[in-house]
């Protein structure tokens, strides 16, 4: 009888690949209920605990080992701390024994940190996952690393083509334009529409931006949407953008940030005690739910950071086995969160 495969029996339960490998390969606890479902799964597909190893597509599990690498946005801007404790967790069951994934946290604007984190990153590892602009620097190093074999996963926001192994994340042209729907049906008064941004080169927002504008003129709406305002991605910067708007725009009716920082804008929203002025954000963020039940954000398009992290890690390992060369684009879902329905 042929083998049966992580892939197969992950899609059978419904859950990752690196689940399955912690339940049949004994590498790492899992709840109960989870377990149970695995091995109902595997069950029926024919699978026998005797059987000594699961394989990926022609390739056995004990020989899944990768070196994994991450570079993010810094640990204190709204869920990257918690998206690298979920990603150090997924991809332990694949790194080889002794060793776990690696970090790294860089601020937005240090390009030149990231390029030389990219370099020395991929001297040790055989897959990174980066969010990052869409800098040349940035891009050379990728395609630098990328040449040597390393393969680089755009997480969140994508590059301009430069020889990336793939992008995992939203499709940012129906996230703006589901935020300019909702725009329209809440724009109920005159006046002008904010718009910040973490930075002009994160493609991921730059096409929030341009969907969000796109879909406001098609409905015919009315309001004038500014020209938007950096945040740097960082809390600081998200309260001196929505600051400024404030003190520029005395017709200021609603503000849409597809983008981090978004701390420091209800920060000043709730400092300023100005009324009717609509929030759409991108999150989750710290206290996000406090924040939808007094009113300060109206609406949240909110990543799911634990399934970011599962598809990930499934992402580069099925890459990995498949021994494929295709340009890997996943997209994500997001949940629509109002104070309702958190």
């Amino acid at each position: 009888m042929s083998k049966v495969t992580m892939t197969a029996i992950a899609h059978e339960a419904g859950v990752g690949v690196a689940t399955v490998d912690r339940v049949l390969n004994r590498r790492a606890p899992v709840r109960g209920v989870t377990e149970q479902k695995v091995l109902a799964a595997a069950n029926r597909l024919g699978y026998r605990l005797e059987q000594s190893r699961i394989l990926h597509p022609n390739q056995p599990a004990a020989a899944i080992a990768l070196r994994m690498g991450f570079i993010l946005l810094s640990a204190r801007y709204s869920f990257y701390q918690p998206l690298s404790d979920a990603l150090r967790e997924q991809a332990e069951p694949f790194q080889p024994p002794g060793s776990e994934a690696e970090f790294c946290w860089h601020d937005i604007n240090e390009v030149e940190a990231v390029a030389t984190s990219l370099r020395n990153l991929a001297q040790r590892v055989d897959v990174i996952g980066i969010v990052a602009l869409d800098h040349p620097l940035i891009r050379h190093a990728i395609q630098d690393v990328s040449r040597k074999g390393v393969h680089v996963y755009a997480l969140f926001s994508d590059f301009s083509p430069c020889g990336h192994a793939g992008f995992i994340g939203l499709d940012n042209q129906k996230a703006g334009r589901t935020a300019a729907w909702m725009a329209q049906h809440l724009l109920k008064k005159p006046g002008c529409v904010g718009v910040l941004l973490g930075d002009h080169r994160f493609i991921c927002q730059e096409r929030c931006e341009i969907s969000f504008r796109s879909y406001l003129r098609e409905a015919g709406v009315t309001q004038r949407v500014l020209e938007p305002l950096k945040t740097h991605e960082s809390i600081e910067g998200g309260y001196l953008a929505a600051q400024q708007l404030l003190k520029d725009h005395d017709d200021l009716v609603m503000i849409y940030a597809p983008c981090g920082g978004i701390e420091g804008v209800v920060r000043a929203l709730r400092q300023s005690q100005r009324k009717g002025i609509t929030l759409l954000c991108h999150g989750p963020i710290q206290d996000d739910e406090l924040a939808l039940i007094d009113g300060t954000i109206t609406l949240m398009l909110r990543h799911r950071i634990e399934e970011m992290a599962k598809v990930v890690i499934n992402t580069c390992v099925n890459a990995q086995t498949e021994n494929s060369g295709h340009f890997s684009q996943v997209t994500l879902p997001f949940d629509v969160v109002t104070r309702e329905n958190f």
